[in-house]
């Protein structure tokens, strides 16, 4: 937080850590102007010479001569000026980075310093513009890569040929964009190249179709996780039936097992507990019980 500019308030900049210079000086020459300090870092303060106007030597037609009394001096208005843009500047760095504009009073040139630093002068930024290039003519989408994350990241490469003075058309977005969409998109990027005229085709109008349509196959997808879900639970009920009915009949079963083993244990035991008084057996066997009749 520093102080910003006449109305007293307070004005937060963004910190500035040594990476993504040319996102920080837009932001930071934004602020400058919004507060009327840009000029102190485009065109710096001068020294004004004070001048007092001599009168002239009395002949008819003679002008007074504009004669410097001091040396010159940068006015009030202007030392207030490049105070507060020095302030920005300082303010909105790291105390990392700080020490290399610590000796430095001028805000053009705590400006300066740190644009020759991280920006880096023609050679530096050609061969910055390079790799930029490369990136952003082999850039594809993967195929489990989601929509918005390869788009921050092909807008963030266009960016930075931007700002390294590469000039973008919207042409030559739009057909960046179509060509470099993973196979998912196969369709709609046919779609769009076969309808559409591209040479007049907007940015935003083929980003909003892409998005359509990836919302609608998100639709289609969770439909059909809903109906296999569906079916999963009705397979669960038809075999949880099945399974009732056949514990059932197993358990019916036993039943009768057990009621036949039971019947011929005491048929069995009536005629030990007769055979010795000559007595006659006859047994007559029933699915409950056995019947022992003496004749």
């Amino acid at each position: 937080m520093v102080g910003s500019g006449s109305s007293g308030g307070d004005l937060r900049t963004p910190q500035f850590d040594g990476a993504n210079y040319d996102f920080w000086s837009i932001k930071m020459e934004t602020i400058l102007i919004a507060y009327d300090l840009w000029d102190v870092i485009e065109v710096g303060i001068q020294a004004q010479p004070v001048i007092e106007e001599e009168e002239g030597s009395g002949d008819e037609g003679s002008e007074a001569e504009q004669v410097p009394v001091e040396a010159p001096t940068i006015n009030r208005e202007d030392k207030i000026k490049n105070a507060k843009a020095l302030s920005l500047i300082q303010g909105a760095l790291t105390d990392e980075l700080f020490p290399r504009i610590r000796n430095e009073k001028i805000a053009k040139g705590a400006w300066d310093i740190l644009r020759r630093e991280y920006r880096g002068d023609k050679k530096v930024r050609a061969v910055k513009l390079q790799a930029v290039r490369v990136d952003f003519e082999y850039m594809r989408m993967t195929d489990g890569e989601s929509l918005d994350a390869y788009l921050a990241k092909f807008f963030g490469t266009v960016n930075n040929l931007k700002s390294l003075g590469e000039e973008v058309t919207k042409n030559r977005i739009v057909q960046k964009i179509l060509m470099s969409l993973s196979r998912k998109y196969k369709s709609i990027v046919a779609i769009i190249e076969e309808t559409r005229d591209l040479n007049a085709l907007r940015v935003e109008e083929v980003i909003a179709s892409i998005k359509v349509n990836d919302k609608r196959e998100d639709l289609h997808d969770e439909r059909d996780k809903l109906t296999g879900t569906e079916k999963a639970f009705s397979s669960l009920r038809v075999g949880s039936t099945q399974d009732t009915g056949t514990n059932k009949s197993s358990h019916r079963a036993q039943i009768g097992l057990k009621v036949g083993t039971l019947t011929t244990t005491m048929a069995q035991t009536g005629i030990m507990a007769l055979g010795g008084t000559g007595t006659t057996v006859s047994t007559h066997k029933t699915s409950k019980a056995a019947a022992v009749k003496v004749v």
